[in-house]
């Protein structure tokens, strides 16, 4: 996501020096369990408690390496984490088993807490089913999620895991990014310029 905002931008002409960022708001999820595992609940799966909480991320779109942005992301995610300061730590549901759909909207949830300009663009991550879903014996090909806009904001981007594949859905304020298919666009060249430096996996 950052370096398809990084090539988004620059197609805008917008300066990136060394230090600029881009401030996202990035919902998380935090799942409460006692002893390591969820007890079985009679009559039902397991129970899981979920608490969501969001963090401010600043993400490094002026650094032209990917690997270096992806560390500078990667060290400030576990710095929240170890630090227990999430902001919106207030929890908003406890639910068992949410599906990825309600996990997006309650991102959306925390988002219309802050001001407009305490963040630039919203980004969800949510894990989704690891195997192929049926309807009436018909396939489920993708599934990209639709993360509704925050007041204030010009573009919401969901992440949502399905069946082996990453789905990327963007929302966007017409009149605010007219362009956010450019933005679109972006995101598999970005991830295959990862790709490429990182190396086999």
């Amino acid at each position: 996501v950052t370096g398809a905002l990084r090539r988004w931008m620059m197609t805008r002409g917008e300066p990136l020096t060394a230090g600029a960022t881009v401030r996202a708001l990035v919902p998380v999820s935090v799942r409460t369990r006692r002893g390591g595992a969820p007890a079985p609940r009679k009559g039902g799966p397991a129970a899981v408690g979920n608490s969501i909480s969001a963090y401010f991320v600043d993400l490094p779109v002026g650094e032209d390496d990917p690997l270096r942005r992806l560390a500078v992301i990667s060290a400030a995610m576990v710095e929240h984490k170890a630090s227990g300061r999430a902001v919106g730590a207030t929890t908003l549901i406890r639910l068992a088993g949410l599906a990825p759909p309600t996990l997006h909207s309650l991102g959306v949830r925390i988002a219309s807490q802050f001001s407009s300009h305490s963040f630039n663009v919203l980004v969800t991550n949510v894990p989704g089913p690891p195997r192929p879903l049926y309807a009436m014996g018909a396939r489920m090909i993708d599934m990209y999620p639709v993360v509704p806009l925050a007041g204030g904001q010009a573009v919401s981007i969901g992440i949502t895991s399905y069946d082996g594949n990453m789905h990327y859905g963007l929302n966007a304020d017409r009149d605010a990014l007219p362009d956010v298919d450019v933005l679109a666009d972006a995101m598999p060249d970005a991830l295959a310029e990862l790709k490429a430096v990182a190396g086999p996996a």
